[in-house]
């Protein structure tokens, strides 16, 4: 009984880690791609492809931190890793540009002559979008995209436990 509290506390130990590790990845991912949109946007730039270009320069960064802190596959797991998390990433652009272009319909039906108001309109809804898929993304990436650490960790556990 004492091993199954203990592997409970563990546990909860890793995921609190591993949520402040995601969140402060996530944080230098979001102020990069935030300055790239909110950059791109205001100089003109369409929200789509406003929204591609900030997801590049953020996407990336953001892949290489959460690998490093879930301490990835190794080189024989990372093309799975790599796709796992573009599927997932791809998934969250996809959405933030049909935010982005939807807010712009309402910004320019609400701001007519006010580029200000339209840029402040169009980036919350981008950063709004990546602030609701703060709490999927980190599902999916701890459950989808870096399996091949917890499986170890699994195995071993489950081989200690039956020793």
């Amino acid at each position: 009984m004492a091993t199954r509290a203990t592997e409970s506390t563990s546990a909860r130990r890793r995921y609190w880690r591993l949520l402040s590790r995601f969140a402060a990845a996530s944080a230098v991912a979001t102020g990069i791609s935030q300055l790239v949109f909110l950059l791109s946007y205001s100089l003109g730039a369409t929200p789509v492809p406003a929204t591609v270009l900030a997801w590049l320069a953020g996407a990336i960064p953001n892949f290489v931190l959460n690998r490093r802190t879930w301490g990835g596959g190794g080189r024989a797991a990372l093309r799975g890793e790599i796709l796992r998390y573009g599927a997932i990433s791809v998934g969250t652009a996809l959405l933030a540009a049909l935010a982005t272009h939807n807010a712009e319909v309402l910004a320019h039906a609400l701001f007519p002559e006010a580029r200000a108001a339209q840029v402040a309109v169009v980036w919350g809804a981008f950063l709004g979008t990546y602030a609701v898929m703060f709490v999927v993304k980190f599902f999916l990436v701890d459950r989808l995209v870096f399996t091949a650490r917890r499986s170890r960790h699994q195995v071993s556990s489950t081989t200690r436990a039956k020793r």
